[in-house]
């Protein structure tokens, strides 16, 4: 590799999106070599090793004097005004696992508002979103299906027995009449971090350097329960708790039912990105 580094050569994993930013500025100050400050909060470190001896990225933290341009790494969306003279780009590996309890026969169109409305009230990257994770009895579910095919998202689905073994913030005893479970969107979402965390645990040398805050300890033992979600540090398990969604006016379905009109959406992060 030259010692030359631009924008484009960097080893990005493939599983990332680029986010909103002034991408011109930032490949210009990278290619003219002026220093660049990189803040990553998650996603995978490998791409660091690929970088040819000189060159001008400095990480958060580092003792640097002169700020040409900034590169995040994150889950966030963060607005950049565009009057500032510091460009600034942002990539977003796909950590987000969204957990969705829903009524049978919810369109797509109310599953899908609703995760747009939670990732704006807390500032999340719809392009840092991993994949959908439910109960089993919703594999089928249209509306869902629709979702994740448009979007491009795996459908992660979880027994009833599995999720009730899960702690969460929330339990309700009419979902734990209903499904079996007192838990179904935030039960699956922490679900699918472990079940993600655990598989590419075997498969990723680099898992360790994955962690939230370069965190090591997530990385070191897997839960021996059917799910138990004991990889993650109980306070950054779940990231947005259950929001509740509604319908007021739900179309008619086939055969003149009324659709269902209740979205139930929880957050969880993974300490390890997706790829596909």
């Amino acid at each position: 590799m030259s010692d030359e580094l631009t924008l484009d050569m960097l080893d990005i994993p493939s599983g990332w999106r680029r986010g909103e930013g002034d991408w011109t500025g930032v490949a210009a100050a990278i290619a003219r070599g002026e220093t660049v400050e990189v803040i990553q909060e998650v996603g995978s470190t490998l791409w660091q090793n690929s970088l040819p001896e000189k060159h001008s990225l400095y990480w958060e933290g580092e003792n640097i004097s002169t700020i040409k341009a900034r590169i995040w790494i994150s889950f966030t969306q963060r607005r950049f005004s565009p009057e500032s003279a510091l460009p600034k780009v942002q990539w977003h590996p796909r950590v987000l696992w969204i957990g969705i309890g829903c009524e049978r026969g919810t369109g797509r169109e109310l599953i899908e508002t609703a995760i747009k409305q939670v990732c704006r009230a807390y500032h999340l990257a719809e392009s840092a979103i991993a994949g959908i994770a439910t109960i089993d009895t919703k594999a089928g579910e249209v509306g869902l299906l629709e979702l994740c095919q448009a979007r491009n998202w795996p459908l992660q689905t979880f027994a009833a027995d599995i999720l009730s073994s899960v702690e969460v913030p929330n339990p309700s005893n009419i979902a734990l009449k209903e499904v079996g479970t007192p838990s179904v969107a935030e039960a699956a979402a922490l679900c699918a971090i472990e079940l993600i965390s655990c598989t590419m645990l075997d498969n990723r040398q680099d898992a360790c350097a994955t962690i939230l805050n370069n965190r090591q300890d997530a990385c070191e033992a897997k839960s021996e329960s059917a799910c138990g979600v004991g990889i993650l540090p109980a306070r950054e398990k779940l990231l947005v708790p259950k929001q509740i969604f509604r319908s007021k006016n739900p179309p008619l379905s086939k055969g003149g039912v009324r659709a269902g009109s209740a979205v139930t959406v929880a957050v969880a992060v993974c300490p390890i990105e997706y790829l596909e």
